[in-house]
C-alpha cells in the first residue's frame, strides 16, 4: 500500500460521493458493508478497461485498504475538473445571495488556488 495517499472527497453530478487519490485517480461510492465501512471502485470498472482498483474507508474517513491495480493512464486533466467544479459549487452553497454569485472570479479563483492559472498570467494583446 502506498504511504502518501492524499484523499480529497468530492460530489458527482448526481450527488453521490466520490473520492479523488493523490489527484489522479477517481473512485465512485460502490456500496456500504456491514461493519459501515464503504468500498469505492475507480471510475474506470465499467469501461473497456475494467479497472480492479478499489478503495475501503471506515465511518471515520481513514483508509482501511488500498487496492492500486490500475491499468489505464491517470487522468489527471479529467480529476482536476472535478475538484474545480467540486470546489465552485461549494462556494456557490456558501454565499448567502445567490443573485450576487460571479461564476467567472470563483472559477479563477479554485483554478489558481488548484495551481491550474499561473498567477501572472494575462491577456495577450493582439496588435
Amino acid at each position: 500500500m502506498e504511504d502518501n495517499i492524499e484523499i480529497e472527497i468530492s460530489e458527482t453530478n448526481r450527488g453521490n460521493k466520490q473520492i479523488i487519490i493523490n489527484k489522479k485517480h477517481k473512485f465512485n461510492f460502490s456500496f456500504q458493508r456491514k461493519d459501515k465501512s464503504k468500498i469505492y471502485r475507480c471510475t474506470e470498472y465499467k469501461t473497456l478497461n475494467k479497472c480492479k482498483s478499489l478503495i475501503i474507508l471506515n465511518d471515520k474517513k481513514e483508509v482501511l485498504k488500498y487496492e492500486s491495480l490500475h491499468n489505464h493512464i491517470e487522468k489527471e486533466i479529467d480529476v482536476s475538473i472535478s475538484v474545480a467544479k467540486h470546489k465552485i459549487k461549494e462556494e456557490i452553497k456558501k454565499n448567502s445571495i445567490p443573485m450576487d454569485i460571479k461564476p467567472k472570479h470563483i472559477f479563477n479563483a479554485v483554478s489558481q488556488e488548484m495551481g491550474l492559472i499561473c498567477p501572472e498570467y494575462s491577456t495577450i494583446d493582439p496588435k
